[in-house]
């Protein structure tokens, strides 16, 4: 199987991303490829997907998993991870209020978007997560080179998983081009506010709640 992995191949940049961990245990490492970070990081556990990488990480407790079904309750997590997981993966993990950070190394323009575009997505992890875009990674640090540049981003826990409150920003994310008065009649809430709810920056994903009388803080 083709996992379209690109290592992270540059001393100085692992080293920056170092600089970033904290001293919060276990580390998980997730998507460990050849070791490259590993052997600096020193991590508690390396989650790997593919098999025939395990034998390079067999000094950093490797388990075969895959990281859209974690098999870890707590901890921080240390990632570069595949874009076409990344929805999957943040999906699990925002349910797992054990696992409080992650430094997670993702697309540029994945990252933006959380910022600044309103997706269900984006709004969410605005909801449980402070989120700080820390540098810019250019491809040239990674082995195959890809064709976009990436960035390193920490996530840190600030709310607890709410079944509920996740199912409220994803009614509300389907109508992005509604008002959010009429967003919130589909949804089974009220408002009147007139703002179209793809107007809002999902940083204000409180405001937008608290605009549905949901009083969350």
């Amino acid at each position: 199987m083709n996992y379209s992995q690109n290592f992270l191949v540059d001393d100085n940049i692992i080293s920056k991303i170092l600089s970033h961990v904290t001293h919060l245990r276990p580390i998980i490492e997730v998507g460990c490829g050849k070791g490259n970070l590993s052997r600096k990081l020193n991590p508690d556990l390396c989650l790997e997907l593919d098999s025939t990488l395990l034998p390079f990480l067999r000094n950093y407790n490797p388990v075969h998993g895959d990281a859209r079904k974690l098999p870890i309750f707590r901890g921080q997590i240390v990632s570069s991870l595949p874009y076409s997981i990344t929805f999957d993966f943040f999906n699990e993990v925002m349910k797992v209020n054990r696992i409080t950070r992650l430094l997670l190394i993702l697309q540029e323009d994945f990252i933006d978007k959380i910022f600044g575009y309103p997706t269900f997505l984006s709004f969410v992890l605005n909801y449980y997560f402070s989120i700080n875009k820390l540098m810019v990674i250019p491809p040239t640090a990674f082995r195959p080179i890809p064709r976009v540049f990436s960035a390193l981003a920490s996530f840190d826990r600030k709310r607890e998983y709410d079944k509920n409150i996740t199912e409220v920003i994803r009614c509300i994310s389907r109508f992005r081009n509604k008002t959010l008065k009429k967003a919130a009649r589909l949804c089974g809430f009220s408002s009147d506010y007139e703002k179209r709810v793809r107007e809002f920056k999902p940083w204000q994903v409180i405001e937008l709640l608290n605009l549905l009388d949901l009083n969350y803080v």
